[in-house]
């Protein structure tokens, strides 16, 4: 069976990849690419192949049956979390079983197994832009968020009569991950005052009820409770 993988070569954001068909874990490619590719020119030069059948790991030649143009991933315009979905998401379009990743930057490879795109992303998170400025300045961002709205989420919660805190637990859960995230919603927050968070709660508090009340319908509707 196929162990498929893709190769990916990372540099001024844009990603360039290629597809290996065959023997694609750590102990046969993984060790190709660092014994014999591990220079940023060489592997430059891998990822721009398109499609690879296999990569003999004792000598780094290359075996390839077809031709095929290199994916090409511009990551610019993207913040680092929409960034590494977007390359999750092409990992598994090429039924990948691992990805290998050599960014310019950090002139290394690194590698992630395939267990799920949402894990993908988190993996590939410290790999893509390790050692950029992109991603410093995203990291220092998502930072001085989290501590303000953290301060006012204490804040809020020190305000709340004991009826009011029932689901205060899960919408600060729901908070972090949004600042976790990033994307349009951390710019949002940065400009919160305790106000704000207060009246998003109560947002976030009407639209679950409303979800319950569906979905409280929906099930009365199925067992002939009502028509």
């Amino acid at each position: 069976m196929a162990t498929r993988a893709l190769i990916g070569y990372m540099e001024n954001g844009v990603l360039t990849s290629t597809y290996n068909h065959y023997d694609g874990y750590p102990e046969n490619l993984g060790k190709a690419l660092n014994t014999f590719y591990s220079t940023p020119e060489k592997a430059k030069e891998i990822a721009n192949r398109g499609y690879i059948s296999y990569v003999d790991p004792e000598t780094g030649e290359i075996e390839a049956k077809n031709q095929d143009t290199p994916d090409k991933l511009d990551l610019n315009k993207l913040d680092p979390e929409q960034a590494t979905l977007e390359v999750a998401d092409l990992v598994d379009s090429y039924g990948a079983d691992y990805a290998y990743f050599y960014s310019a930057d950090a002139g290394s490879w690194d590698n992630i197994k395939n267990y799920g795109k949402r894990q993908m992303s988190d993996a590939l998170e410290g790999i893509l832009f390790q050692g950029s400025e992109k991603m410093d300045e995203a990291m220092d961002e998502a930072k001085d968020v989290k501590g303000h709205v953290m301060m006012l989420l204490d804040k809020v919660e020190s305000k709340l009569k004991p009826e009011e805190k029932d689901m205060f637990a899960t919408y600060q859960e729901s908070v972090m991950r949004d600042v976790k995230a990033g994307g349009p919603r951390l710019g949002q927050y940065e400009e919160f005052t305790a106000e704000d968070m207060v009246e998003d709660y109560k947002n976030y508090i009407a639209d679950k009820m409303d979800i319950d009340e569906a979905f409280v319908r929906q099930m009365q509707y199925k067992a002939g409770i009502i028509k």
